[in-house]
């Protein structure tokens, strides 16, 4: 199991970068296969509640709580996650909602950016998750989650097909990096900070199986190294973003 160690190691960065790096060593990096309840299938597709689990235990300082939160947000009532095909948008901010008003009593904003379905009343009608919005996302009062697809990618029709996708927790950002506690085990069992380069894609389509495809490709962020891309998958890109605030 990954264990967290809440140090804030401000001196290990430059000035300029330290409100975006402030909470990166107190947010949790739980991996996801260290869920072993009977029915959660030891966690395969537990990605979402985990990851939002993290955020949300710095949030509410129940440190001692987190595997108890990751059921409840899996669970029918919240999240809805399936051993088959894991979370999708709609069931990451259904539990968002439920669990915050029963931890906090209520909270100021909870909307999605990106092209997945999801309920109209979170919706901010920018389908291109902004990489400011995501570098200015968290705080010890907000937190944001990532939906990265995974793609194949074919040259010759310059498009980027969907296989899958994952969530992560994003715990801050420098000039240069998104910084991810990715619940995946291929991101190493212990506490890691992944400082992920990105870049923005300039053309071509978006296609798959999924509502909301096809769609063009431009300004959409992929992620690069420091990032644990999926075997089989050429490319992870920021299908869409969760963000929450107190």
């Amino acid at each position: 199991m990954k264990i967290f160690y809440p140090i804030i190691l401000l001196c290990l960065y430059p000035l300029a970068g330290l409100a975006d790096l402030a909470y990166i060593n107190q947010i949790p990096d739980f991996t996801q296969t260290d869920v072993t309840y009977s029915g959660s299938g030891n966690g395969h597709q537990f990605c979402a509640p985990v990851a939002v689990s993290n955020s949300f235990i710095m949030l509410s300082g129940r440190a001692q709580e987190q595997n108890e939160m990751i059921a409840l947000l899996a669970s029918s009532e919240y999240m809805n996650t399936s051993l088959k095909n894991g979370t999708g948008t709609t069931g990451v901010l259904r539990g968002v909602d439920k669990i915050a008003k029963e931890l906090f009593g209520g909270y100021s904003k909870l909307e999605y950016q990106g092209w997945r379905k999801h309920a109209s009343k979170y919706s901010t009608g920018i389908l291109r998750p902004e990489i400011n919005k995501l570098k200015n996302a968290i705080s010890n009062r907000s937190a944001a989650w990532l939906n990265v697809g995974w793609y194949r990618y074919d040259k010759t029709r310059n498009e980027y097909r969907r296989l899958g996708g994952h969530w992560v927790t994003l715990v801050g950002a420098d000039a240069e990096h998104l910084v991810i506690h990715d619940p995946a085990p291929r991101a190493g069992r212990g506490f890691s900070n992944e400082f992920v380069e990105y870049q923005t894609i300039n053309s071509g389509m978006l296609v798959g199986g999924k509502e909301g495809l096809p769609v063009e490709a431009e300004g959409y962020l992929v992620l690069g190294r420091g990032f644990h891309l999926k075997s089989g998958a050429d490319f992870a890109i920021v299908d869409g973003a969760v963000y929450f605030r107190l």
